[in-house]
């Protein structure tokens, strides 16, 4: 009786540890794919933190008088968002006093290891001298991560170990200055024990000395991105792939609400949805990706994401294909059995009937594009009604042709589509040229030089001067606007702050000052 009590303990034993597995695995999985969601939610809206975080450098920027601190200030604002104004920034300081002229430095050091041009950083390093001890910390580990970083993109086997050995070296330092200031500073002490689990292979200590420093941080703060990344680095190390793939995540997530275009883990959390056969998402993070490398302009960054964004979208047109033929094979198949069920003369009944309505259709739509060119012939007051109105008939007029065309059997619609789009960017231009003659020259005048953009050959407009045509007749809604000119309201967005960026002047009121060309 007492063995068969037992048999039946362990076999319950054994149904609950199953039961309490499979409850947490399906609880993993569900937080993965709640932060990839929100992951995928946030960057939709990357272009407003971005504006957000410009906005925020500009309040630094019109602070007067510009102290040599606030200078520090606004360098560092911009050393994860646009590289090269933050080097701009560094450099006003580097024959400042101390403590600015080493903080300066610092920052150049650790922009170098950023955008991959090492070399320039190697060159910053003589300059420096002995730093304060208040910033000795913070320099011997911004020279440490320039060497290994150096180290590991180099070919060169003998040049490789040379700044393996220089690291090194620089890292003893390091680690010496923190056991010299650790009684001091709680946080470097924390981040000193966490560098020695490191190098012990501890990970348990490690995470647990993560915990503590992520408890005293700012829960999507820039800070906290870097420790979450941290965090994702020790789960690689670990093996456990699944929470690595939760704390890169985190870390993307607050890195995209602080408006960062210098991050690291968006690029690999798009690799993973790409070995994992989410391609919709792994596309849509390697974009992001891609455009934030380009903009933060770090050319080391930029290589490692196309080459990740070229296969994942390879990966990507090639599962549309696939899903174009399985549609056509499915088209086919119902256009066969509708053959088969209806009679010969009633289906080209239908078909004339239907032929004759969107005849009818045309008819109208012709009739009201010949009333509004004749209206805009006859009267200049209320020329910008009449070219807004004639633009949403047009771009109507396009969708539905596209639409015939995919009814009446178009192997390509989205073919058709561009045709007919490029047909009415040029009937665009050239309708509102002929309006505002000088625009392109007006428009480019209120832009820095560097800045200023060149229709290409055989084109009046580009893009950009399209948006901003469209902004100077009054249409400022970027939804609106996309809808007019068949984009994304996210691509549009991000336009006009690429574009605001490079305004002379005040950038908030360059969209009012592009209302005013023309006298308007």
């Amino acid at each position: 009786m007492h063995g068969q009590t037992t048999s039946y303990m362990k076999k319950y034993l054994f149904v609950l540890s199953c039961v309490i597995m499979c409850s947490t695995c399906m609880r993993a999985m569900s937080t993965l794919d709640s932060l990839l969601t929100l992951y995928e939610s946030e960057v939709s809206k990357s272009a407003a933190y971005l504006e957000e975080h410009q906005q925020y450098i500009d309040s630094l920027r019109s602070i007067h008088p510009m102290t040599k601190a606030i200078r520090i200030q606004i360098a560092q604002e911009y050393q994860y968002y646009q590289s090269d104004s933050a080097r701009v920034w560094y450099l006003q300081l580097v024959n400042a006093e101390e403590p600015y002229r080493t903080q300066a430095y610092i920052g150049l050091v650790q922009l170098a290891s950023s955008i991959g041009k090492y070399a320039d950083g190697m060159v910053l390093l003589p300059e420096i001298g002995n730093p304060s001890d208040s910033l000795r910390v913070e320099w011997l580990e911004a020279v440490w991560r320039l060497h290994t970083e150096a180290a590991a993109s180099t070919g060169i086997v003998q040049l490789r170990e040379e700044l393996l050995q220089k690291a090194n070296v620089y890292y003893e330092e390091l680690l010496q200055e923190m056991d010299k200031q650790a009684p001091h500073s709680n946080a470097i002490r924390l981040r000193r024990a966490f560098l020695r689990a490191i190098d012990n292979d501890d990970i348990g200590t490690a995470l647990r000395i993560n915990d503590s420093i992520l408890s005293r941080l700012t829960k999507w703060s820039h800070r906290y991105a870097i420790e979450a990344y941290s965090r994702s680095d020790l789960y690689e190390r670990s093996g456990n792939k699944r929470k690595r793939i939760e704390w890169l995540t985190r870390s993307g997530i607050a890195d995209v609400r602080c408006g960062i275009t210098d991050n690291g883990s968006s690029w690999l959390v798009a690799n993973e949805c790409y070995e994992s056969g989410d391609l919709d998402r792994a596309y849509v993070f390697s974009d992001y990706s891609l455009t934030n490398a380009s903009f933060f302009n770090a050319p080391t960054r930029f290589i490692q994401t196309y080459a990740l964004g070229h296969t994942i979208g390879s990966s990507y047109e090639q599962e549309l294909r696939h899903y174009t033929v399985m549609l056509t094979i499915a088209i086919i198949a119902l256009v066969v059995l509708l053959v088969i069920l209806v009679a010969g003369t009633l289906y080209s009944l239908i078909q004339n009937k239907r032929l004759h309505t969107l005849n009818n259709e045309m008819q109208e739509m012709n009739e009201q594009l010949r009333a509004i060119n004749k209206q805009l012939k006859e009267t200049d007051k209320v020329k910008e009604q009449y070219i807004c109105r004639y633009l949403e008939v047009y771009s109507d007029y396009i969708r539905r042709l596209t639409t015939m065309a995919r009814k009446a059997g178009e192997k390509d619609p989205s073919a058709f589509m561009d045709r007919e789009m490029d047909s009415f960017y040029r009937s665009f231009d050239d309708t509102f040229l002929s309006l505002y003659g000088t625009f392109v020259q007006d428009f480019n005048a209120l832009l820095r030089p560097e800045a200023r953009i060149t229709p290409k050959p055989g084109e009046r407009m580009t893009i950009e001067m399209r948006i901003f045509a469209l902004i100077l007749l009054g249409i400022t809604s970027s939804a609106k606007i996309a809808e007019l000119l068949c984009y994304s309201p996210n691509t549009i967005s991000n336009y006009r702050v690429k574009i605001k960026n490079g305004a002379i002047g005040d950038r908030d009121r360059f969209e009012e000052r592009v209302q005013q060309i023309g006298g308007r």
